[in-house]
């Protein structure tokens, strides 16, 4: 019988804005085990990677290989792509993937990346069924996650067997939640429409019977009374919650409010001594820092240095900060970070989840962590400032969304360069179809450039405003898109072509459902044409007569193409050729839709002219 893989992926609680994270660290798990290859039946299929890999490569074009590649850690060991050296993280200036957008990729991307991720779990299936994702915290999840997820449990196509099981905090979540709402739509609508099932189980907390239970198998006492009443002392200060009791039940051990006599095999304690000592336990978490703050000061250091990096943790990332901050590397003769480790192992703060890798056992002993204060001195801004300076680039395409939500955590230095590291976090996200998230980065990017004027970072401040622009404009924030066009257009010194994707946005703008200004936005889309040099018709009035000389003149040239002509058409690759590609298609639609049929025609004779002439162009 085929065993597939189990793999898992959690939502931060500190990095709830970061587009498609759990579902990212579920698919690394799985190159993991495709690429360690357990033979001896880990993933139970004996499958060989080479196979995967081709069929893997093979479903995926180049563009969503490039896609996917900087997207999930580990993928690039499986993907056989054509990912050039340039595609690599450029801390200069430009999108992450070493590109930048092209206008079509800002419209279309959703599209591209839901159907590339659908692609490659397809694959995976198709070789490691029957596959099992367990998304842990959906309660934090983003809304490109809930979309993905949406999307790839209504894949009709995907003919083998796949479950994804998430699981969310009941009490956190309401009927006015996205994941609740989500969750409605899959059960009552797209399960039958789609053909899956979904099945709902509700854990609830403790009662009194459990926790008495719990007591009776742990701290086994002569007297019966005894144990209910420490059940019921327990049960009132952890609310029946699992995690509580457990951590409760520790701390009673720790602090010794209980002792176990040998000469009676029973448990022992003073439920007023208990009562009293626990009275300001308003929760877990205060029971948590109550150990961590008897622990010595490197390792409070180590606990709240791997806190910020997230609900998992790489022991090298967390080593740059360590060296950083001038912490000692050694503890007599031994290196201290290992010791650490095995500390904090011990102690059930944090668990190894792969090579090199360790997560937290639990949200709340993360935020415990977080929480300590006294001798520990520690910024996540400094965090993040270290790590953006000190990783690999191919790894700080990785983290880049952990690390610049760190630097953006209380920094108060204006420096264009973290504005920079807002810009290439926003042109990652907006490229992962995470509008949300790309608002934000530009947002803190701007701020941090609110004191330095035009001339210093006129690049860098074009960049943000035009991502941002298109971001609003997605999200449905049209009046924040146009302040943010505004502040370009209004300064005049910027050339046609600088500023085309903020054009693009604007003619969007123009045709959004609160404006349907769709003869301005043909008339604008004429005058940049103009500014750039290509002139699509002489005149308004003269547009039925050039339509049909136009029509004429395509259906001769189309006649001269050889059947094979798409087989040798090369790809324009003129910035400026691309552009005027990309607004002539913008014209052809607004020109359309208010009414000017003729000139929607002529458009398209236009671009027909200049695919013949130039090459394929994206849009």
């Amino acid at each position: 019988t085929n065993i597939g893989p189990f793999v898992e992926g959690k939502f931060d609680l500190n990095a709830a804005d970061e587009p498609y994270s759990g579902i990212i660290k579920a698919i690394a798990a799985i190159c993991q085990k495709i690429t360690h290859n357990n033979r001896s039946g880990e993933t139970g299929n004996h499958v060989d990677p080479i196979s995967i890999r081709e069929k893997v490569s093979n479903a995926l074009h180049d563009d969503e290989a490039r896609l996917l590649v900087h997207l999930v850690p580990g993928l690039a060991d499986i993907i056989v792509t054509a990912v050039s050296a340039d595609d690599n993280v450029n801390k200069e200036g430009g999108a992450t993937a070493g590109r930048k957008l092209d206008v079509d990729e800002l419209e279309n991307g959703i599209e591209r990346l839901k159907h590339a991720f659908r692609l490659l779990i397809r694959t995976f299936c198709d070789h490691l069924a029957p596959m099992v994702l367990f998304l842990d915290d959906l309660q934090w999840a983003d809304v490109s996650s809930l979309q993905m997820i949406d999307y790839l449990i209504s894949d009709t196509e995907n003919e083998s067997s796949l479950m994804i099981i998430g699981a969310y905090r009941s009490d956190e979540v309401d009927e006015n939640s996205l994941l609740y709402n989500k969750i409605i739509a899959l059960r009552d609508h797209k399960s039958v429409t789609c053909n899956f099932h979904v099945t709902e189980v509700d854990l609830p907390i403790f009662n009194i019977y459990d926790v008495i239970s719990m007591v009776k198998a742990i701290f086994l006492s002569v007297n019966k009374d005894e144990n209910r009443a420490l059940a019921e002392l327990c049960l009132k200060r952890t609310l029946g919650n699992p995690y509580f009791v457990l951590e409760f039940r520790k701390m009673l051990y720790h602090e010794g409010l209980v002792e176990y006599r040998n000469d009676a095999s029973v448990w022992t304690w003073n439920l007023g001594n208990i009562e009293d000592t626990t009275m300001s336990t308003a929760n877990v978490v205060v029971l948590l820092q109550d150990r961590m703050r008897r622990l010595s000061k490197y390792a409070q250091m180590y606990l709240r240095c791997a806190a910020y990096l997230g609900s998992t943790f790489r022991n090298t990332t967390l080593e740059l900060v360590w060296k950083s901050h001038g912490m000692p590397m050694t503890v007599g003769d031994k290196p201290i970070l290992p010791l650490l480790v095995g500390m904090a192992a011990k102690d059930s703060f944090i668990e190894e989840s792969g090579s090199d890798q360790y997560r937290w056992v639990h949200d709340k002993v993360q935020e415990a962590a977080l929480s300590l204060l006294g001798d520990v001195k520690v910024s996540p801004f400094e965090i993040g400032r270290t790590l953006y300076y000190s990783l690999e680039p191919s790894q700080l395409e990785q983290d880049l969304f952990a690390v610049v939500d760190l630097i953006n955590s209380g920094n108060t230095e204006k420096s264009a360069e973290y504005a920079q590291a807002n810009l290439q976090a926003a042109q990652k996200a907006l490229e992962l179809s995470a509008f949300q998230s790309a608002s934000r980065y530009c947002f803190h990017g701007i701020d941090l450039l609110k004191t330095t004027n035009w001339s210093t970072d006129r690049q860098l401040k074009l960049n943000l405003y035009s991502v941002g622009a298109h971001s609003e404009l997605v999200l449905g924030n049209i009046e924040k898109a146009e302040r943010y066009m505004d502040e370009v257009f209004s300064r005049g010194d910027f050339t046609a072509m600088q500023t085309l994707p903020l054009t693009m946005t604007k003619v969007t703008a123009m045709t959004s459902t609160s404006t349907l200004r769709f003869n301005d936005a043909v008339d604008y889309c004429l005058m940049i044409l103009k500014e750039l040099d290509y002139k699509v018709t002489a005149s308004r009035h003269l547009v039925p007569l050039e339509t049909l000389y136009a029509v004429v003149k395509t259906i001769k040239m189309l006649k001269k193409v050889p059947m094979d002509f798409h087989k040798h058409i090369g790809v324009i690759i003129d910035p400026k050729k691309k552009g005027i590609v990309a607004l002539t298609a913008s014209l052809n639609y607004v020109a359309y839709r208010a009414g000017d049929s003729k000139l929607a025609i002529l458009a398209a004779c236009k671009i027909v002219d200049m695919t013949l002439k130039y090459g394929l162009s994206e849009y």
